[in-house]
């Protein structure tokens, strides 16, 4: 697993031997810091640092070198964070970006809009993945955005470097629930919130009695609608107020899935568990001694690279 470095126009230079690269990309994070031994070459601003044929990369930004140290400390964006340094925005005239067709056709779109086609394609392949139409929220960034985009519709983002190129392509999003973790493999931190929000109160735009009101429900099967399932004892009711939105239902479905995170789990895996997950996968998590277990969506995930050793961290939940 060679990591290679280019210069500021992304020309290959040579491969890093001693180094020590971690990165973090997902819901909040989407950066990298690289520490180079002092026998290493100097990198400039701008470089590419990446492994080929995975998500493992991004472009150097900055550098902290202390007088007298061994070492020198560059720190960047990962492609992730490339593209949430972007902003999507609706046409000029337009209240918000509506895209449909191919998932795979709209990324290669999206690279365009958000500048980014200098160094990232769209897979020319069919995605298997049809967006029927879907509603960028107003002035979203592009990664967010996108994630958002294809989560709505059962996909996520694969993102690897290929033949000098950042390539984007959307798949479906995997379900290892089957194939719970446990300690046996990972190192594991799970949370279970036994009781959910299943009852939701959106209140739009208006003024008491002419204020808009819509009542959202889970049932059973962990489908949100408009027909009561839980009641008495067993309803969790909880408000959610937005007077700027137009679509108070989207917006609603959107805040409820939001409030049915709250079972969470870190699982700390290294190379030789040979498991690996991505952004958005739904993964189990069972601690062998409580028997305490949960399934969520991967939200984050933190890489760390010693001279080629790989270990990562996972994280569900918001």
């Amino acid at each position: 697993m060679d990591l290679i470095y280019t210069n500021a126009k992304r020309i290959d230079q040579g491969i890093l031997t001693a180094y020590a690269f971690d990165l973090s990309f997902g819901a909040d994070e989407n950066d990298f810091e690289m520490v180079l031994g002092a026998n290493q070459p100097t990198l400039e601003i701008g470089a590419a640092v990446y492994i080929e044929g995975t998500e493992y990369g991004g472009i150097v930004d900055g550098v902290k070198v202390t007088t007298n140290g061994e070492t020198i400390t560059y720190n960047g964006r990962t492609w992730h964070g490339i593209l949430n340094s972007k902003v999507i925005e609706p046409d000029t005239g337009e209240n918000y970006l509506v895209v449909s067709g191919n998932a795979n056709d709209i990324l290669s779109m999206m690279i365009d809009r958000l500048g980014l086609s200098g160094l990232f394609v769209a897979s020319d392949e069919l995605s298997g993945v049809n967006i029927p139409g879907y509603q960028f929220h107003r002035y979203c960034k592009g990664y967010d955005g996108i994630l958002d985009m294809l989560a709505d519709n059962g996909a996520k983002l694969k993102i690897e470097w290929v033949n000098r190129s950042v390539v984007l392509s959307a798949v479906p999003v995997a379900d290892y629930t089957q194939s719970p973790v446990d300690g046996d493999i990972a190192m594991l931190t799970v949370e279970q919130q036994g009781k959910k929000v299943n009852h939701l109160v959106c209140l739009g735009a208006g003024n008491l009695a002419e204020r808009e009101v819509i009542h959202l429900y889970l049932d059973q099967f962990g489908r949100v609608g408009n027909t009561q399932y839980y009641t008495g004892l067993d309803e969790y009711c909880e408000v959610y107020e937005n007077t700027n939105t137009e679509d108070l239902a989207k917006d609603g479905k959107a805040k409820f899935k939001e409030l049915q995170s709250g079972d969470k789990a870190e699982i700390d895996l290294n190379e030789t568990a040979g498991i690996s997950f991505d952004i958005g996968d739904i993964v189990g998590a069972t601690e062998n001694k409580s028997g305490v277990s949960v399934a969520a969506a991967v939200t984050q995930k933190i890489v760390k690279i010693q001279n080629g050793v790989v270990s990562t961290e996972y994280k569900t939940g918001r």
